[in-house]
């Protein structure tokens, strides 16, 4: 009866998506602020809404006993010497929130002596680390006209954008959906910690607030930041997602996972079979299949994004394999025993697959614009590179970068701060470097334009073309000075370090 409840709860799931998709595809690229509105108040219904946060729900015992051995500890928790004194920086490093204590917590073989996977703090970091190049890049003109707040270098050299076109296709490919993948993992067990109820009021305090406050404080100061740069005027105030889809989309998997685990039988304690770690031949199949077919209809038809969801290669049909992989990697133990033991090819085999990959994703960048055909290559290996590139990333970090200091400890403190601070450290700075720039060069000046493509919102720049590498460099190297050290204050205050 429970697998048959299951599969009703995820039906109804699949004919809400077909329904609003097919009005999204409908109504055009037009109905996709609706489309996030419609998303942002379902979730805060669900998530913050007293009623729903205090409504009878039974922790489903089989989820509870398979997690009943992960055990509490704080995983930033640094023990100094006996005679010397716990510094502030300690104190700060020592209040890692309930919530993020329980996601970064197992017991397996390649665990520190203090149950963790340590190496999955560091892939973090490294992923927000590129997120900030990403749109920092973007920010740069290789993103194209409307993906980004304030966009400088629009006719930059050509060989610059070349390369930004690769960086920032290769970025998109996979590292949104190893975030989805590594955020999937600690699902489970902090579910069957929490129960129902406590699930929903930790998703309200770690995942909901923050959404909003990018969504209501930080996307309105970005566009005024642009604005006043560009036209020296304010626009009206126009609160969006932004960088916040990412967490909106994963409040709606967890909202799916809760639903799903409630759906079963709590008294039903058989334990699932192991399914083995996906094999080579598996993963080009859903890479190619669900990350690269499956997703071509929505590049076509949706144009743009999706309530909030960048639509682009990497996306869309790629979260929602990886959110659903990160499940099963967790209910399965994939992560907890090495990697490269589980593979069934030679893991330098295996890199060197992933790099022929990258390879043709790059060279299918240079004549995407001129065959079709070359874009359907193109997401068809992103599709593969999809899975591989982020299993490759696990492997790497998991046998060299499984161990925790003091700067990787202040670095994944920082890490979800960042992600939702980055965008107005961008903005200011690279506005920053427009204002310079105009003040010491008369030759080249950084010209504005009136309206950005189709948002005018959004302000895009001419001019300066031959020192915008030498300005991404800088604004790469000053963005990431600034907002690391930041996000790391921030997480030093008194009712922030409990959510960040």
């Amino acid at each position: 009866m429970s697998l048959e409840t299951r599969a009703a709860v995820l039906a109804i799931w699949t004919v809400v998506l077909v329904v609003i998709l097919a009005i999204r595809i409908s109504l055009g690229p037009t109905f996709d602020p609706l489309c996030t509105a419609i998303l942002v108040l379902a979730i805060s219904i669900r998530f913050a809404c007293p009623c729903c946060c205090s409504a009878k729900s039974s922790p489903p015992l089989s989820v509870r006993d398979d997690y009943s051995h992960v055990p509490d500890v704080e995983p930033f928790e640094i023990e100094a010497p006996q005679e010397q004194k716990e510094t502030s920086a300690d104190t700060c490093l020592r209040n890692e929130p309930e919530e993020l204590n329980e996601q970064l917590i197992t017991s397996a073989s390649v665990t520190s002596s203090n149950n963790r996977l340590l190496f999955l703090d560091n892939v973090k970091t490294f992923l927000t680390a590129l997120v900030v190049i990403h749109h920092v890049t973007c920010a740069f003109g290789a993103c194209g006209e409307g993906s980004w707040f304030l966009i400088i270098g629009q006719d930059g050299p050509v060989a610059f954008h070349r390369f930004g076109a690769i960086l920032t296709t290769l970025n998109q490919s996979f590292f949104m959906p190893l975030f989805f993948f590594i955020s999937a993992y600690f699902v489970p067990s902090s579910y069957a910690k929490k129960g129902g109820e406590g699930f929903r009021k930790s998703k309200k305090q770690r995942l909901w607030i923050p959404a909003m406050g990018e969504s209501f404080l930080i996307v309105p100061a970005c566009t005024a930041i642009a604005n006043l740069v560009a036209r020296g005027e304010l626009p009206f105030y126009g609160p969006y997602p932004g960088v916040a889809w990412f967490i909106f989309w994963l409040l709606i998997f967890n909202w799916v996972y809760s639903t799903l685990v409630e759906a079963g039988n709590n008294n039903d304690k058989e334990q699932q079979p192991r399914r083995e770690f996906p094999s080579t031949i598996q993963r080009l199949l859903w890479g190619i299949g669900v990350c690269g077919v499956l997703l071509l209809p929505f590049l076509v038809m949706l144009k743009g994004d999706f309530a909030s969801m960048p639509i682009s290669v990497g996306s869309f049909t790629c979260d929602f394999l990886m959110f659903y992989l990160g499940i099963q990697a967790k209910t399965h133990g994939w992560l907890e025993t090495s990697l490269s033991s589980q593979l069934d090819i030679r893991p330098l085999s295996f890199a060197c697959m992933v790099f022929a990959e990258a390879l043709g994703i790059a060279v299918t960048t240079f004549f995407i614009d001129q065959h079709s055909w070359v874009g359907l290559m193109c997401v068809l290996l992103a599709g593969v590179f999809c899975l591989d590139m982020g299993l490759l990333v696990l492997l790497i970090f998991q046998q060299y970068m499984n161990f925790e200091n003091r700067v990787t400890k202040f670095l994944a403190r920082s890490a979800y701060g960042v992600y939702l601070l980055h965008p107005l450290v961008i903005v200011g700075v690279t506005a920053l470097y427009a204002v310079i720039y105009n003040m010491i060069s008369n030759d080249d000046p950084i010209i504005f334009r009136d309206k950005a493509g189709h948002d005018d919102l959004l302000v895009v720049g001419t001019g300066g073309e031959k020192y915008i590498p030498l300005g991404w460099t800088l604004v790469t190297i000053m963005s990431n000075l600034i907002v690391w050290p930041l996000a790391y204050g921030f997480t030093c205050l008194p009712y922030l370090k409990n959510i960040l």
